[in-house]
């Protein structure tokens, strides 16, 4: 199976990508005001390797599919499409869960209308 050099090359990106996210959430928790404890730091490690997993995979999956859609050229790059998948992907990924959701109960709401005598 051959696998493309630009899933690779974003799932590079993302890994850089969620580097400088995993190095604002460590900054973030060291910057706190307060001296963190053992628990907050395992949870901000398997909170970081979440996000890294996330955001190589879905760069990876979704590179063909989400890059061509963006309208700036420059960002259309598999690397920088995978950067920012890394970097902002796992705070982003909540949001978009909800859109999804709220946008599935407007379809279920329309098709029972259709349904209704």
């Amino acid at each position: 199976m051959d696998i493309d050099p630009d899933r690779l090359r974003a799932a590079l990106g993302a890994l850089f990508g969620a580097a400088v996210y995993g190095l604002a959430q460590f900054g973030a928790v060291a910057l706190g005001g307060h001296a963190p404890t053992h628990d907050e730091y395992r949870a901000l490690v398997l909170n970081v390797v979440c996000a890294t997993a996330a955001g190589v995979l879905c760069a990876f999956a979704l590179v063909q599919v989400l890059a061509p859609l963006i309208p700036l050229a420059p960002l259309r790059d598999a690397f920088a499409f995978g950067f920012g998948v890394g970097a902002f992907g796992w705070e982003l990924l909540p949001l978009i869960f909800k859109v999804l959701r709220n946008r599935a109960a407007q379809r279920v709401e329309a098709l029972g209308r259709e349904g209704e005598p």
